[in-house]
């Protein structure tokens, strides 16, 4: 398990493909997850050709504490928190892939999209969503 160091403090901890790193260097579905007191919830499903690297580039832009995927700089200094990168599926197919995303989007409801497709709610709803789970 990794720390994730906000404003030179341990806070967040992340798994970043804890149990599959090198599988993750490939073409898949992924799925980010928030961990907090034992519970967790799915909030993002995504594809990408390479998505190692595209999660390392969602990282970095949550990293900034400016709302991305919801997350602000209130929520990275909460070091009862896990986020969770994990992979979901390997498809080197882009129309399979595709397709598959979406229909995993569908069946299991990220927080942070709409349901039927794979776009995310605003950032301003992306925050409310993550606040209000994190604070039940």
């Amino acid at each position: 398990m990794q720390l994730f160091v906000v404003e030179e403090q341990e806070k967040i901890k992340v798994k970043f493909f804890e149990h599959n790193f090198v599988e993750a260097i490939e073409s898949g579905i992924y799925g980010i997850y928030i961990e907090k007191n034992k519970t967790k919830k799915l909030l993002y499903v995504g594809e990408s050709v390479f998505i190692l690297v595209r999660c390392a580039t969602y990282l970095y832009e949550i990293a900034k504490g400016k709302g991305y995927l919801g997350f602000t700089k209130e929520i990275l200094n909460d070091n009862d928190i896990t986020l969770i990168f994990e992979l979901l599926l390997l498809e080197s197919d882009v129309a399979v892939r595709k397709k598959q995303e979406k229909e995993i989007i569908k069946k299991r409801l990220p927080l942070l999209q709409s349901g039927n497709s794979d776009r995310v709610k605003s950032v301003e709803d992306m925050i409310c969503e993550l606040t209000d789970l994190l604070n039940k």
